[in-house]
């Protein structure tokens, strides 16, 4: 069953329930002294942008194994919308809404969303307790008396909605519960027949590297003991059973209605950006057709979702041959072939045309990018599009770049831009990925245009 709907609603009556309380707090339910129909209007704002933050933060969309981490979620969509609210009430000047009322509802809500997450919680885990909605899994590695104990208590109890089918491994005689289901040497064909979504990694194996990166590769859970992974490669939330901490490698995905909604948020601002910047379109093309010989657009090949090549749209900012005027530099500037090879740019490229520098300053030679969008090869916000050289400089982290769309604006780009070295850029694109939602998205958009217009670290 998936409470996703019931999530909404029960965060809905939350709200409306201390709306309440907080009028009978306040004034006994007596409205005559009051303007009853500004304060439910004031409340429907409310509402309605605390609930919509914290979709955009997706609350709605990550299953959360117990309510601590949702807490701060629950906080900051309530003093995003009261916020909001606050300054939209000062900006009409209608601030008759009580100051006291709105503090009880604050308050309130805060509390009866809480309780709110604990009764969805209890109704999850009783519908595991009944063995619905579980999750295929299996085991890798010695089974040990410590991690024999914990297994145990994530199978009975079915703590994370796991159902434990048994153990891959080469030696599980000591295992006084679990069934052998395979060797270890043959957990693709186990994880596919199996039709396995979550893996529990409980010491180290020879070839684990190679598990998880095809784990990974099939949005397939891992969790992991002690000291079984070496989890400087990899990105790892804590989750708890009782008191008991576990790793949990991160699910890099953006998927369901989020990445619908992404799509949609992309489809429709790029088309219309396009049709509003037309006429710059234009003019941009006429110019660089009039100042220099050569095509208007420049395609690229970068990489994109799932290592895929695709075509990166820019208007021409360089000389035709730019290719072979690059690799003739780069032979007679030794100190410009190491700049090339490890930013893989040039601060001050020869290459560039005189309307191609100006372009490049005020990045509007990326506008053509938002036909990228469009096609879908490509998203408004993400890591950068890089080319296929550039994914080694990525070493371990680059099966996660790949597996979302790359963006025309990122956190690269509103963060100083060519002003942060390449180890900060990988970081930047690792921190997106690994913390992607909506509403993050839609910051970075908001930074963006200033950052543009401040031409920071822009060449």
């Amino acid at each position: 069953m998936r409470y996703k709907s019931f999530n909404i609603v029960i965060d809905a009556f939350a709200l409306l329930l201390s709306f309440v309380f907080s009028l009978f707090l306040r004034f006994s339910f007596i409205f005559k002294n009051i303007d009853i129909e500004w304060y439910i209007y004031s409340f429907l704002i409310i509402m309605v942008t605390d609930l919509l933050v914290l979709y955009f933060k997706g609350l709605y969309e990550k299953n959360f194994s117990n309510v601590f981490e949702q807490v701060s979620i629950i906080f900051e969509g309530l003093i995003y919308s009261t916020s909001l609210y606050i300054i939209m009430s000062y900006s009409i000047k209608n601030t008759i809404f009580s100051r006291l009322t709105l503090g009880y509802f604050i308050i309130l809500s805060f509390v009866f969303q809480v309780i709110g997450k604990y009764f969805i919680l209890y109704l999850i885990k009783k519908e595991y307790s009944k063995g619905k909605g579980l999750v295929n899994t299996i085991v890798i590695g010695e089974i040990q008396p410590f991690s024999e104990n914990l297994i145990k208590e994530i199978d009975t109890k079915h703590v994370f909605g796991l159902k434990i089918l048994g153990v891959l491994s080469k030696h599980v005689e000591n295992s006084s519960f679990l069934n052998c289901v395979g060797d270890i040497r043959d957990f693709k064909k186990i994880i596919n027949e199996y039709n396995v979504k979550s893996i529990i990694i409980t010491s180290k194996v020879d070839n684990v590297e190679e598990i998880i990166d095809y784990c990974l590769l099939k949005y397939i859970s891992i969790y992991t003991l002690g000291n079984a992974v070496d989890l400087m490669n990899y990105p790892v939330e804590i989750v708890f059973i009782e008191d008991t901490p576990i790793l949990k490698i991160k699910d890099v995905l953006i998927s369901g209605t989020t990445a619908r909604l992404k799509r949609l948020i992309d489809f429709m601002l790029s088309l219309f950006l396009i049709i509003i910047l037309s006429p710059l379109l234009v003019l941009i093309s006429i110019l660089i057709k009039i100042t220099s010989p050569g095509p208007i657009l420049f395609k690229h090949k970068r990489l994109g979702l799932n290592g895929k090549l695709i075509d990166v749209y820019k208007f021409r900012t360089m000389v035709v041959n730019a290719q072979e005027v690059l690799e003739k530099i780069l032979s007679e500037h030794p100190d410009l072939k190491k700049e090339y090879e490890e930013t893989f740019k040039l601060k001050d490229d020869p290459r560039m045309t005189k309307i191609g520098k100006i372009l490049r300053k005020t990045s509007l030679d990326e506008l053509p990018q938002l036909f990228n969008v469009i096609k879908g090869d490509m998203s408004l916000v993400g890591p950068r599009p890089i080319v296929l050289e550039e994914i080694n400089m990525y070493k371990e982290h680059g099966k996660y770049l790949l597996r979302v769309l790359p963006g025309v604006t990122g956190l690269w780009q509103v963060s100083g831009r060519n002003n942060v070295d390449y180890e900060e850029r990988i970081k930047m694109d690792m921190q997106y990925i690994m913390n992607w939602n909506l509403w993050l998205d839609l910051n970075i958009l908001f930074k963006t245009i200033p950052a543009v217009l401040k031409k920071d670290g822009a060449y």
